[in-house]
């Protein structure tokens, strides 16, 4: 919340709560330009629907974020949701449009760009039932039991 916020809840403070998350993504703040962004969204959604053209860059916003602070599924859910809205509003020959198809093509293909890497094992070695090898007796007392049921000398 910011101090003296006295236009809580109207789309100015979404543009001042945009504003500031905007600033604090250049300078590399993720998680709390995230923050801003959601307040703003909440503000947005409430003011003027989930389909508006701010709403939709919001959406584009948190995605940015989500891609940064690599959540990556996260971020193609909000890029998604950027693209219908942006789609719906404006076509798809608008350049926004091409911006979010962009962005969200980039996290897909980013999302398996990974390499895989296994850890050396020791060899197991192989049970002898498998070897063909009888089972060798263990040693002790024939019809010996354990401590439990073993019977008490008097």
């Amino acid at each position: 919340r910011l101090n003296g916020d006295t236009l809580e809840g109207s789309p100015e403070a979404a543009l001042a709560y945009g504003a500031i998350a905007g600033t604090l993504f250049h300078l590399g703040q993720y998680p709390v330009a995230l923050a801003f962004y959601q307040k703003a969204l909440s503000i947005r959604e409430q003011t003027l629907g989930e389909v508006h053209m701010d709403t939709g860059l919001l959406y584009n916003n948190i995605g940015a974020c989500y891609d940064m602070l690599n959540r990556v599924t996260e971020a193609i859910e909000s890029f998604s949701r950027a693209l219908d809205v942006i789609k719906f509003q404006f076509g798809m020959s608008h350049p926004r449009t091409a911006t979010c198809l962009r962005n969200l093509s980039r996290v897909k293909t980013r999302r398996f760009d990974f390499t895989v890497t296994f850890a050396a094992r020791k060899a197991t070695p192989c049970p002898p039932s498998l070897l063909g090898k009888p089972k060798t007796a263990k040693k002790g007392k024939k019809g010996a039991k354990g401590k439990k049921g073993a019977k008490k000398k008097k």
